[in-house]
């Protein structure tokens, strides 16, 4: 500003922002070939579309045992990736520079122990592995092979998780934190149908005992972990990031709604005590999908002076409720604000929330996620991520970087370990109805 003012005083044309502005992973586009292993739902909906937003990555080489997937992600990809139909012919011979293995939970070791043994730098989709010997085998892997791993957390690149965070979490305006509940409710059964074609599939040559469990491979526990690995470990990762901490114990209570031969539990009831005194209470089912603060998922955390409530599903990802007696910081009168009226509750401030928009308090500073300044890719009146952005992008722009520049990720082997931990023992908790205990040799690698 000093430097401006000056030569505009010289008479010099003042030099406009966007030309002096240091550039950053939104201005990258260093060319980035990727492979993609697992062609579903997730590959095609989310992380590929992400993927291709990205200037400079294209994808060459795609993977899946079922025809239609691999075709679907080829057009997807411009009709110029090459189709596999093997994992490890893909990891041997296909031109990339990374590949990303977005598959069952089951086969995330082989696969990713095959990638690092071609020298491959691998993103690999939560939850880490199947179970946690699975996990630090990986870790192990890439750190003998001296190749990338990143784990697909992608709440952790949310720019307004980021904000919360650091400007109310860390920063204390909840006070002393003690109780934390997570829920991630839906109304469905979670069940796909093969469509036609898909019987020509050899399944068992992929140890799969029919093609049902191809399709809903997530219902099975032989290949999945249920609501625990495919949801909760979101919002435990969140839990763990938020609090700077990993749980100490669980116990839990699950069963089965659904009575359509699924073997994995569809509504699950957990407590986790992490340390600090702090209780974390979890809930996912199937058949109700309720939410007061939007869509399906959310975090609240409850402190002696506010509440914060994180909701990525929902219009209003974050919101923050002052408790009755807490003093008002100089700024929040001003703050964005949405009414919740409610004859019921009692408490002005309960009826209303602050917005987090990803403005920063007089006198903070703007903070970055990834790299990429939050206001950049946040849209401040609306309160949620600009159009054209997502986490899913983030996470990718940083595995480009990590890759190419040798950058540890955000999310890396280390992240991914400690937050599949309380997911999957969340699983043995609520399987031998007894509380368990978590151990320090569990995160050892030795």
């Amino acid at each position: 500003m000093v430097g401006s003012a000056l030569g505009s005083a010289a008479g010099e044309a003042p030099v406009a922002a966007e030309e002096v502005k240091e550039k950053g992973p939104l201005d990258d586009d260093r060319p980035f070939k990727l492979g993609i292993i697992g062609c579903g739902s997730q590959a095609v909906f989310n992380l590929m579309p992400s993927a291709l937003r990205i200037k400079g990555i294209e994808f060459t080489a795609v993977c899946d045992i079922i025809p239609r997937r691999a075709e679907q992600a080829q057009k997807l990809a411009g009709g110029k990736a090459k189709v596999f139909d093997d994992y490890k012919d893909l990891l041997k011979n296909a031109d990339m520079d990374a590949v990303m293995i977005v598959t069952p939970l089951h086969l995330h070791r082989p696969m990713v122990e095959e990638a690092l043994a071609n020298k491959r730098h691998v993103f690999c989709e939560k939850t880490m592995a199947y179970s946690i010997e699975d996990c630090k085998a990986m870790l192990k892997a890439s750190i003998a092979a001296g190749r990338k791993l990143q784990i697909g957390h992608h709440l952790r690149y949310h720019p307004l998780y980021e904000f919360a965070k650091r400007h109310y979490i860390d920063a204390g305006l909840l006070g002393k934190v003690n109780n934390i509940h997570c829920q991630w409710n839906r109304n469905g059964t979670w069940k796909k149908r093969p469509e036609p074609g898909d019987e020509k599939v050899d399944f068992k040559k992929w140890g799969y005992e029919q093609l049902d469990h191809v399709v809903n491979w997530r219902l099975y526990k032989k290949y999945s972990g249920g609501l625990m690995t495919e949801l909760a470990s979101h919002q435990l990762d969140v839990v763990n990031w938020f609090l700077d901490a990993v749980p100490e114990a669980v116990v839990g209570v699950g069963k089965i709604d659904n009575k359509d031969g699924r073997t994995i539990f569809d509504n699950v009831h957990l407590i986790y005590e992490y340390p600090d005194e702090v209780q974390v209470t979890y809930e996912s089912i199937t058949t109700n999908s309720f939410n007061p603060f939007g869509l399906q998922a959310y975090e609240m955390f409850q402190g002696i002076k506010g509440t914060l409530v994180m909701a990525h599903l929902s219009n209003y990802v974050g919101l923050f409720f002052l408790e009755p007696g807490a003093a008002e910081k100089d700024w929040m009168p001003l703050a964005h604000k949405t009414k919740f009226p409610n004859e019921n509750v009692p408490f002005k401030q309960h009826r209303e929330a602050i917005v987090l928009n990803g403005t920063p308090s007089p006198g903070s500073r703007t903070e970055k996620v990834a790299g990429i300044d939050i206001v950049d890719v946040v849209d401040i009146k609306a309160a949620r991520m600009r159009e054209g952005f997502t986490t899913y992008q983030i996470e990718l722009m940083e595995f480009r970087t990590a890759v190419l520049d040798g950058n540890r990720p955000t999310c890396d082997g280390i992240v991914g370990l400690r937050s599949a931990i309380p997911a999957l023992l969340g699983n043995e908790a609520m399987e031998s109805e007894k509380k368990v205990k978590v151990t320090e040799d569990m995160y050892s690698l030795t």
